[in-house]
């Protein structure tokens, strides 16, 4: 039996094998669509916001379509095929072809990252009920080597940062003063 992993590059993204409730009012025509938008996006902008349920279906495909362009080049017939169903602008197809494929052709890792940002607050969210895009995680979707600046990560706690040596320095005091039995807010006895 033929070994059919050599056929299809692994992608360089773990996908999850778990049901995503993307449902759509068209139907599965309409999240396809959803989804070729997304990808058209991504390749336009190369930095995109939207929810993490979205973001992480669109994020296969780009990733699919990226590393087949890097691997068979604009003249393999269902490359083109491919990158002419997800991409609604094809000025974008040059894009991908002749930009993004030679500047990552030599990195190393996932061709795309995903950012968990701050979920969008929203005065009218109480009023008028509950909106899809604020029921879930918000995200940055975005192509590596982008031109724009980085996206903050979680910064790791720094014990010698002003604020945290002065909160340690209070909690030893504290803990000092309940062993002794001195409690603040009490008046110290003369």
């Amino acid at each position: 039996m033929a070994d059919i992993s050599r056929l299809i590059p692994k992608l360089r993204i773990n996908i999850t094998h778990r049901h995503r409730n993307l449902s759509n009012p068209k139907g599965p025509l309409g999240r396809i669509d959803k989804i070729r938008k997304t990808v058209t996006a991504l390749l336009k902008h190369e930095r995109i916001e939207l929810n993490h349920v979205r973001a992480g279906e669109a994020r296969g495909y780009a990733e699919r379509l990226i590393a087949d362009a890097i691997r068979y080049g604009d003249q393999h017939r269902r490359t083109m095929e491919l990158a002419d169903f997800w991409i609604h602008e094809k000025q974008l197809v040059h894009k991908l072809f002749k930009v993004l494929a030679p500047r990552l052709e030599s990195w190393e890792g996932p061709y795309t990252a995903l950012h968990v940002l701050p979920t969008p607050f929203n005065e009218r969210y109480n009023q008028m009920g509950s909106f899809p895009h604020y029921r879930h995680n918000w995200v940055a979707l975005e192509l590596a080597g982008h031109p724009y600046p980085p996206i903050p990560g979680r910064t790791p706690s720094n014990r010698h940062s002003l604020v945290n040596v002065l909160l340690s320095e209070a909690k030893r005091e504290m803990s000092q003063q309940s062993q002794e039995g001195v409690f603040i807010g009490q008046p110290s006895s003369l």
